[in-house]
């Protein structure tokens, strides 16, 4: 598949490179009615361009994985990333050049020029790369390695139906032990889930359970979600009919897709950056804030100024939280507690803090070195964490992202005072993970601004 991959990569060049050289051509011919020759600013306005529309591709997602593609998508795609190109080519490159365009109709004829040249090029091009795959993925030279869960009953019947489709069925977990005539090797029993993902490289897996069984094991699909496997569960005509169902392509079989949760790599960048330089205006805006309200914790009871506690981050991986303290010291001994509304343990001045949540305020150094997110599921400890996965197994989903200073679950739900609690408020947190955008994040952040400004925190 790497070859296919690099043949892409090289195709991707070869239009970017050819698409500039003929605009360039058609701009000095028709538009700047000058001699058209190799010059210095043709070498260069060759190799930015490429590297913009290749950089364009890459957060765009395009090389991620070559298979999933189809005809229609790729015409959708190409029309879109041509557009944010020929935009960013045009407003930074074009618009200044006024001594070489008699009239603004010369500024529409360069931008139309480019779109239609480098549309043609580079869509020609994908059209026959999809064709290619797609007739690859037909005829099973390429794949996605898949497994089937459920009953022994139901297993047979799906395999059946995946022997002309995309899917290489590599085996199946049943707890059924009936010996049926099916052609595939039994991995293990349900429990064995964990154990199997962890020997195999699966991309799909088909849930193949009746309704009632699918409700008693739904923490199979919560484990398929957080190892990034694509989790499908066959179509009633009712799925179909109401839209649930969308046609990927003409040789799959009927199924309603859970995709694991990710964002694209542009939005992840841009996640990023925006957490980066957020978090850096806001230590040095509200550097006055911090300092005073370090004196005003030093002031109300003997101890340190922050409070660094072990948490569970991206990945399940642990970082020290960073808060101003809001408890006098050694509030919490032993067995970990949680705070609620009359909590002895808080000092005067915490409960203020705790109200317009300034004891907050140090994690945008948490946000900065990357261990945390502006938006994001609030990280818990350990020992709260396995609690709330005895009781809520797609809890593990929230470490598919970095935890954050603010959350959903905190806008809609607030502080939680007990492990139920936190349950209630996971649900939130898990719709804000399935419309995982910079969009949400954008929601998120103005609701917690509002809570700020009207002290509605606890």
């Amino acid at each position: 598949m790497k070859k296919d991959l690099y043949i892409r990569i090289f195709f991707d060049i070869l239009t970017s490179s050819l698409s500039w050289i003929l605009f360039f051509y058609y701009r000095k011919i028709y538009i700047e009615i000058v001699p058209f020759e190799l010059s210095k600013t043709l070498i260069i306005g060759t190799f930015a361009a490429t590297t913009l529309w290749l950089t364009i591709y890459y957060f765009y997602g395009n090389y991620v994985d070559i298979r999933r593609i189809s005809r229609l998508n790729e015409f959708s795609r190409t029309i879109i990333q041509t557009l944010i190109g020929t935009l960013f080519i045009f407003f930074v490159f074009i618009i200044d050049d006024i001594e070489n365009y008699r009239s603004y109709k010369y500024y529409y004829d360069a931008i139309l020029s480019i779109f239609i040249i480098h549309f043609s090029l580079t869509f020609s091009i994908r059209l026959m790369l999809a064709n290619s795959m797609v007739n690859k993925i037909k005829t099973k030279e390429y794949g996605f390695n898949t497994i089937i869960i459920g009953n022994i009953k139901k297993v047979n019947q799906i395999n059946k139906k995946l022997q002309n489709t995309s899917n290489i069925v590599l085996g199946y977990l049943s707890n059924d032990n009936i010996t049926k005539e099916i052609n595939i090797q039994k991995l293990g029993n349900l429990d064995d889930l964990a154990k199997v993902l962890q020997k195999n490289k699966f991309e799909e897996a088909i849930i193949a359970f009746n309704k009632k069984e699918l409700k008693e094991n739904y923490f199979i699909i919560n484990e398929l979600l957080y190892n990034d496997i694509i989790v499908k569960t066959p179509a009633k005509t009712t799925d179909i009919l109401s839209g649930k169902v969308k046609m990927l392509s003409l040789f799959d079989a009927t199924f309603i897709e859970m995709k694991p949760i990710k964002m694209g790599l542009f939005q992840i960048f841009l996640k990023r950056c925006f957490d980066l330089i957020l978090s850096i205006f806001a230590l040095i805006i509200l550097s006055p804030i911090l300092l005073t309200t370090s004196l005003l914790v030093k002031l109300s009871s003997p101890g340190p100024v922050f409070y660094l506690q072990e948490r569970l981050g991206i990945n399940k991986k642990t970082f020290k939280i960073i808060k101003f303290r809001s408890m006098y010291v050694n509030a919490e001994k032993k067995t970990p507690l949680l705070s609620s509304n009359n909590d002895k343990r808080i000092t005067k001045w915490g409960k203020i803090m705790r109200k317009f949540r300034i004891d907050e305020l140090p994690q945008f150094y948490n946000v900065l070195i990357g261990e945390m997110s502006i938006v994001g599921p609030r990280p818990e400890r350990d020992f709260f964490a396995k609690q709330i996965l005895k009781q809520a197994s797609h809890y593990k989903l929230i470490y598919k992202v970095r935890p954050g200073i603010t959350s959903w679950g905190m806008v809609k739900y607030g502080y939680a005072e007990n492990v139920k609690e936190m349950v209630k408020r996971l649900n939130y947190d898990i719709i804000y993970l399935e419309n995982l955008s910079l969009y949400s994040d954008f929601k998120v952040l103005v609701l917690t601004i509002f809570i700020i400004l009207q002290g509605r925190g606890k």
